[in-house]
């Protein structure tokens, strides 16, 4: 016998013997509807529409009421969209969970009233600017900050949050060095013996200094009225000591002249890597002072 789908000659096992197999029944079946169509009604509007001849009448709708049924809600941004595009078409809901807006609500006073509609981008760069402003500008810690919003989850959690809301967040080493120099740690006698601090320069820049000579120094240069910057970038060197390249960030540099200036005192001052680092400055074609104890030193 000859498969009427196919073609091929088989024993008439299957069915009538009119195929081969199961899946050359179906197959004919379907080549022989496909592109016939049958009068429905719309299940919404009751419009008169036509379907294929093998769809059901009980979901057919017309092409307005499909669109409708089809029309989803975003629960972050309240905007319109079709769930055949797979969700909102807004990079920032894309990006954003609806569980993390839950969280900065609980936590960090984020404007419910604001979730769901066009203003929630907003709202979440301003709960942003003003975590970054305590995190980074007044240098408040992350465990002080989970104090300050009572933020029940561990610490780790925390960290999450911020690199959720694209906030560069301190590495362990700069987090405990920070916390040092800010007398965090209950090191405040380090502290106060080291005299980090604030210093607002003559031309009205805000500068750290780390230590009473450096601040000595800050003197002198506003009172020359010298324009500077205090640790103004970062210099790669080779240390021949630990035999490994490491990162300079010299304390002073003076634009006006090009040059960096050190400051160190006796029992900070490491002959050998302060030779190295001058190495480096001088390639880059920068001129260099080394000031020890308030005095001029060569290297």
């Amino acid at each position: 016998m000859i498969c009427e789908n196919c073609g091929k000659e088989h024993n008439g096992s299957y069915g009538s013997g009119r195929f081969c197999c199961k899946e050359c029944a179906r197959s004919f079946s379907t080549k022989q509807t496909q592109g016939q169509l049958k009068e429905a009604k719309c299940i919404d509007c009751g419009k008169t529409i036509y379907i294929g001849k093998r769809a059901s009448l009980k979901t057919c709708r017309c092409n307005e009421c499909n669109n409708i049924h089809n029309q989803l809600t975003c629960n972050i941004c309240g905007r319109k969209y079709n769930k055949n595009e797979g969700g909102c078409n807004n990079d920032f809901c894309k990006h954003t969970s609806l569980q993390f807006i839950k969280s900065l609500i609980k936590y960090f006073g984020f404007n419910p009233q604001k979730l769901g509609t066009i203003e929630v981008e907003n709202e979440y760069l301003r709960i942003k600017e003003f975590i970054k402003n305590l995190y980074l500008n007044d240098r408040i810690t992350e465990t002080e900050l989970k104090e300050k919003f009572n933020y029940t989850s561990g610490l780790c959690n925390f960290h999450k949050i911020l690199k959720q809301l694209n906030i560069k967040t301190l590495t362990s080493k700069e987090a405990n060095k920070l916390a040092f120099f800010l007398g965090r740690n209950g090191n405040e006698i380090l502290y106060n013996q080291y005299h980090c601090q604030w210093h607002t320069t003559w031309n009205n820049k805000e500068v750290f200094l780390r230590s009473s000579y450096e601040l000595d120094y800050a003197k002198e240069l506003d009172n020359d009225q010298i324009d500077y910057e205090v640790e103004y970038f970062h210099i790669k060197y080779w240390d021949s000591q630990k035999q490994e390249y490491r990162c300079a960030i010299p304390d002073f540099y003076i634009p006006s002249t090009n040059t960096i200036v050190e400051i160190k005192s006796t029992y900070t001052l490491d002959k050998q890597n302060m030779k190295d680092r001058f190495k480096a400055y001088k390639n880059l074609g920068y001129n260099f002072k080394l000031i020890c104890d308030h005095k001029e030193m060569s290297v």
